[in-house]
């Protein structure tokens, strides 16, 4: 990709970098906010703080600094920038890792992990078992949730407490809670056992009583996706005296968990930051956002999108409606134009879910002569030429493009008469909100009308132009 820029702090985001008090922060806004580069400008200068405190006090251990996020993309983009800003200081240790990859490491668990299609199959066989009638989607995710909040002696609260975060369809009562427990994750936990199988949430779970590792300073990215338990892990490998920040936005949360941060032994937060300003989208991308996400509840760390607060105004998003090759041979007019200045401007092609459709979006931009790379699960930031990557939704999360294309949309939701509803649904459409919002300057998405998404119905008319192929 382009090289990276070192961010500028803004007046907004001055305050909060040089808060340097010891002690818990919050760090809420909306996708284009500039969340993680505020976190990574206060990481500088922590880094800094800690440097000199240390020095003053005589003290001769390094500083110990520790930078989560969610995903592997993520964190190779999130080093590659903190290595620019971050002192070179022989006196600073500095890891920058995906909390699952550091709960491994810090546990010293050196086997293979039960990743997550080989433990959906184990749970897809207890659910088919089980006959509970709710989608099996839902059910994975409710047990991921649930497992995720609960420490295994503990596991019976699930019983009795609020599904914080959880939407209100399906219904899950008391006693479809009971089954859920009895005939899904008792079976579950007790295979585990047997085969000696570990999972992520037991990594986090051994992190826990794992040998303290006295962080100063922790810098944890897109909070809203970390489970309680890993949000114990942490806590547990801090210092007596640290400067711990957080940040999120709920209202991009797209795995079902729920960071209970009160459960997971986090102090009361010693300042709560609010960024309101979009200095990523342009006013358009932002309405358009708004629109699919509207009507959506959030709690007091989510951020709807809000073109109000956006600084630029630029073209309206660009909707093409036909058949896939009709639509890439659009896209690909579009790119060689000349209108894009590939050696300056960055473009990511994004997909919802895994499908075979990267398949021609490569054929087609090879043979058009358009370099690109792929950035789904690479640990490794790119450093090349290429001005165009291909990633999944999840991948993209906290990056930013110039330019973002969505083609081939085709997500159906469930159905039944509370389909809108159902958490599944507004999942889906917090993820595909959160990928819109990757865009600075220019939107393009694509269906086919006899297998549109439904996805489109949340298209707010006046918020876009539609093109017919």
């Amino acid at each position: 990709m382009l090289p990276l820029k070192n961010p500028k702090a803004t007046p907004e985001q001055l305050i909060i970098v040089t808060d340097d008090d010891p002690g818990a922060v919050l760090i809420r806004g909306s996708a284009g906010s500039g969340k993680t580069s505020t976190a990574l400008l206060r990481l500088s200068y922590l880094c800094s703080y800690w440097l000199r405190r240390h020095q003053r006090l005589g003290v001769q251990d390094p500083v110990q600094v520790l930078v989560l996020t969610f995903n592997k993309t993520l964190a190779g983009y999130v080093e590659q920038l903190a290595r620019l800003q971050v002192p070179k200081d022989p006196g600073l240790q500095l890891e920058i890792s995906t909390v699952a990859a550091w709960a491994k490491s810090v546990s010293n668990y050196s086997g293979d992990v039960l990743d997550n299609p080989d433990r959906d199959r184990i749970l897809r066989r207890l659910i088919s078992q089980s006959k509970i009638p709710l989608d099996e989607k839902f059910l994975i995710s409710e047990v991921d949730y649930l497992l995720g909040r609960f420490l295994p002696t503990d596991v019976d609260r699930y019983l009795t407490v609020e599904r914080t975060g959880r939407g209100l369809r399906p219904r899950v009562d008391t006693p479809m809670k009971h089954r859920i427990l009895d005939e899904i994750v008792r079976p579950y936990t007790t295979q585990k056992d047997q085969d000696t199988l570990f999972d992520w949430n037991d990594l986090a779970l051994g992190a826990m009583t794992a040998q303290r590792k006295s962080y100063q300073v922790v810098i944890v990215d897109e909070a809203q996706d970390f489970s309680t338990n890993q949000v114990r892990a942490i806590m547990s490998h801090v210092a007596p005296e640290y400067s711990l920040t957080f940040v999120t936005d709920t209202a991009q949360r797209i795995y079902p968990r729920y960071a209970s941060f009160s459960e997971a032994g986090v102090p009361r937060f010693r300042r709560t930051h609010h960024l309101k300003s979009n200095y990523r989208n342009t006013k358009e991308i932002a309405a358009f956002a708004q629109g699919v996400v509207n009507g959506l509840q959030i709690d007091e760390d989510g951020s709807l999108p809000n073109p109000d607060s956006a600084r630029r105004s630029g073209k309206k998003p660009i909707v093409l409606r036909g058949l896939f090759w009709q639509q890439m041979d659009w896209i690909v007019n579009y790119l060689s134009s000349g209108e894009i200045d590939l050696s300056t401007e960055s473009v990511g092609f994004l997909m919802v879910s895994g499908g075979g459709w990267f398949d021609e979006v490569r054929t087609r931009l090879t043979h058009a002569g358009l370099k690109y790379t792929e950035l789904q699960q690479r640990r490794q930031w790119p450093l090349g030429p290429e001005p165009i990557a291909l990633s999944t939704f999840h991948s993209a999360k906290g990056l930013e493009f110039d330019h973002v294309i969505i083609p081939g949309l085709r997500e159906k939701f469930l159905s039944g008469t509370d389909a809108v509803e159902h958490e599944s649904t507004l999942a889906l459409r917090r993820l595909f909100a959160m990928g819109v919002g990757r865009a600075r300057k220019t939107l393009v998405l694509g269906y086919k009308p006899q297998e549109a998404s439904d996805l489109i119905q949340f298209f707010q008319p006046g918020t876009y132009e539609e093109v017919n192929l």
